[in-house]
């Protein structure tokens, strides 16, 4: 078998059986750059009642009214935004079992709404991440397909002589549509090259991270395990926001670790300016009763292991550089959603290319046998995709209670 052979059955066989699910992969994590967002527009809870910048909010307004809103609530966590437009949000686990959503006026600090932890977000995010598959078992599954997209766009450069001439070769949109599609499907995939490689790249170091290597913790300090109520680290609160300003004062804080049952200590994250880094790179933590500094970390002094996973979701999310880069990621997402769907679409009008004798009938019913999978392994993908949906409409059926 020629070698040129070779790969492009190394590249229809992975296309083929695999492009429905990547297909729903892509789609999703294209509808998840702007996730929050979606819920922005159909929670007015979450919309900030003016923008101001996380180092500007009322976290000490913020911690007293929480402790007043749920005061035998387990307080995980209090966050700003992902932009000024959003309200910071503190994050409940009530006595009866729930999680919350409780949301913050950005001038006041007073509550001004409050919801389920089911969102938009933590749904597209579980499907594109996991395919709502329980971890480790999900993320393994789904962060092992991007080795099957790397091997596809490596097959694709060796089957596409002078690919680079693509760039700008339109689609025939007066031929057939199978040529109309293999146009569609080429130009698409030079322009997407690079952003599926930096895809399929990422994705691999989360597979990696997942199976064997995950990033060192940025502290391993010690907390006091002593428990404190919301009401007593509201009052506590101040003293020890002050002496994390005082330790780190180039933090920009994001988010803020309560303390609760287990520990008397406040965690302080954010941003110092060090690039491609999470807020949780950066942070003070902070005795609850001493407002003494307990462990300070910048993301600037990071291992190349955790430099590396940290710059992972930035660059995997496209968040790095705000509503640019995150619109960026979405026309690249979108068009790899294209590609997927359209490789499998050329694959099926290849294989259902019949000669004149047959009747128009006929050609339906191979049309319809192959996109069920009976040839040529399509059955897989589709049989996954199929189980992705069973799955999500299984999610909501257990978890639409919250959404009342």
């Amino acid at each position: 078998m020629k070698r040129g052979r070779l790969w492009f059955r190394i590249h229809s066989f992975v296309g083929l059986n695999l492009s429905l699910l990547l297909g729903l992969i892509f789609f999703t994590g294209t509808l998840a750059v702007f996730s929050s967002e979606i819920d922005w527009l159909f929670k007015p809870q979450m919309r900030a009642s003016a923008t101001v910048a996380p180092a500007d909010l009322p976290w000490e307004a913020i911690a007293v009214s929480l402790a007043e809103h749920v005061p035998d609530g387990r307080v995980e966590v209090v966050e700003a935004g992902p932009s000024p437009i959003f309200a910071p949000a503190a994050y409940v686990t009530l006595p009866d079992g729930p999680i919350r959503v409780i949301y913050f006026d950005s001038e006041t600090g007073a509550v001004q709404g409050e919801g389920p932890l089911l969102s938009a977000k933590s749904l597209l995010r579980s499907i594109h991440s996991r395919l709502l598959i329980p971890d480790p078992l999900g993320t393994t599954l789904v962060s092992l397909l991007s080795l099957f997209l790397l091997i596809s766009l490596a097959t694709a450069l060796l089957i596409y002589k002078k690919w680079w001439r693509g760039f700008f070769k339109l689609p025939r949109v007066h031929r057939s549509r199978r040529i109309f599609w293999g146009d569609v499907h080429r130009l698409l995939g030079v322009w997407g090259m690079v952003f599926g490689l930096l895809m399929g790249t990422t994705g691999l170091w989360y597979f990696v991270e997942e199976i064997a290597a995950p990033a060192p913790l940025f502290s391993d300090a010690a907390t006091p395990a002593a428990k404190i109520d919301n009401g007593e680290s509201a009052i506590r609160f101040p003293a020890a926001l002050a002496a994390a300003r005082t330790a780190y004062p180039d933090l920009s804080i994001r988010r803020i670790a309560w303390p609760g049952a287990d520990s008397a200590a406040f965690g302080f994250y954010g941003q110092d300016g060090t690039v491609l880094v999470r807020p949780r790179a950066s942070g003070v933590i902070v005795d609850a009763f001493e407002a003494s500094v307990i462990d300070r970390h910048s993301g600037s002094e990071a291992t190349v292991h955790q430099r590396i996973s940290e710059a992972a979701d930035p660059l995997h999310m496209g968040y790095f550089a705000g509503y640019w880069s995150k619109a960026l990621w979405f026309v690249f997402g979108l068009m790899m959603t294209v590609l997927a769907f359209s490789g499998a679409t050329i694959f099926v009008k290849r294989l259902a290319r019949d000669d004149d004798a047959a009747s128009p009938a006929e050609r339906r019913k191979r049309k319809l046998r192959i996109w069920l999978g009976w040839r040529n392994g399509l059955g897989a993908g589709l049989l996954l995709a199929v189980l992705g949906i069973g799955s999500i409409l299984y999610f909501l059926r257990g978890e639409i209670g919250l959404l009342v």
